[in-house]
């Protein structure tokens, strides 16, 4: 089995030039630019899912430690084998919250390495397909951005992450840095500076 790394976004300030004080001119003005769409970003672990065996690896090239419940793997397996989804498991850090994976790019579909495609032609692949109450696709936001963000408590939702649907996905069996076509935008809290 091959290991691909994760695409992991870029994480920046709500607002550059006062990060623990948020405004909404910088996140309003990437939204004005029409290069992004907005997902949320839970507060879960970023997972790799090989759909052949049904393996749940984590982003350091290790086996994650969450056992797939029956209802999940029954959801999983709707997907095609040969397939490495990257998704967002939500479990471990949100107290009322469990066995939810929420699905939101691909790196192999079918066998096939999605090297040199945009993240807007996995999500068209991932929008046909069918999902279920505990494996879902990721919403998306082509306006409101702010709004978005100020709805993020911090615990279940964190914040946000906008993305360029024509940035090229990076497959790489080593290590890579964080990729520029995704911004991650988190909301200042105890844990976190930014």
């Amino acid at each position: 089995m091959l290991y691909y790394y994760p695409n992991r976004p870029t994480l920046i300030p709500p607002d550059p030039d006062s990060p623990l004080n948020p405004k909404s001119n910088y996140i309003n003005e990437l939204e004005r630019s029409g290069r992004f769409i907005a997902e949320q970003k839970w507060n879960g672990d970023n997972i790799l899912i090989y759909t052949s065996g049904l393996e749940i690896w984590n982003r350091h090239k290790k086996r994650h430690r969450f056992t797939i419940t029956p209802e999940i793997k029954k959801e999983l397996s709707l997907f095609p084998k040969q397939s490495i989804l990257n998704a967002e498991l939500v479990h471990y850090r949100t107290e009322n919250l469990k066995n939810l994976i929420i699905v939101h790019s691909l790196l192999v579909w079918k066998g096939k390495v999605l090297n040199g495609k945009t993240w807007g032609y996995a999500r068209k692949i991932l929008e046909d397909q069918e999902y279920g109450e505990h494996v879902v696709l990721s919403k998306m936001w082509k306006s409101g951005f702010w709004k978005l963000f100020n709805k993020a408590d911090g615990k279940i939702i964190e914040g946000i992450i906008l993305k360029n649907p024509t940035g090229k996905i990076i497959i790489s069996t080593s290590p890579i840095k964080d990729v520029s076509y995704m911004y991650k935008i988190r909301k200042p809290s105890k844990k976190y500076s930014f």
